[in-house]
């Protein structure tokens, strides 16, 4: 079986911590030859491991966003959908440096 070839490129935030000392963390990873996403699973300390997580573009990450702010506030604004959607042929102009937009800047 073939190396995880993998590179945490920022990291956002520690969601929770386990009693195993397991972190729920958001971070940006490099997977592979691949696009940075955003990816959001458990570490070990010292990111040793990993469990099993999700990976989201900023498009689905901002959509996320959106849908987290219905089932927290009912009376959420939402953005209209062109002014923060990526379109998915941009997807391919993603930069491979961290540089990325916060939420709030969307």
């Amino acid at each position: 079986m073939a190396e995880l070839k993998y590179e945490i490129l920022e990291q956002f935030g520690v969601l929770s911590t386990s009693p195993s000392g397991w972190h729920l963390e958001l971070n940006l990873v490099k997977w592979g030859d691949n696009q940075p996403k955003f990816d959001l699973r458990a570490w070990a300390p010292e990111h040793a491991k990993m469990g099993k997580g999700i990976t989201l573009t900023q498009a689905e990450l901002t959509n996320l966003q959106t849908v987290i702010g219905h089932v927290l506030d009912p009376n959420f604004v939402e953005t209209p959908a062109d002014e923060v959607a990526v379109a998915a042929d941009d997807e391919d102009d993603f930069d491979d440096s961290p540089k990325v937009a916060r939420l709030s800047d969307v």
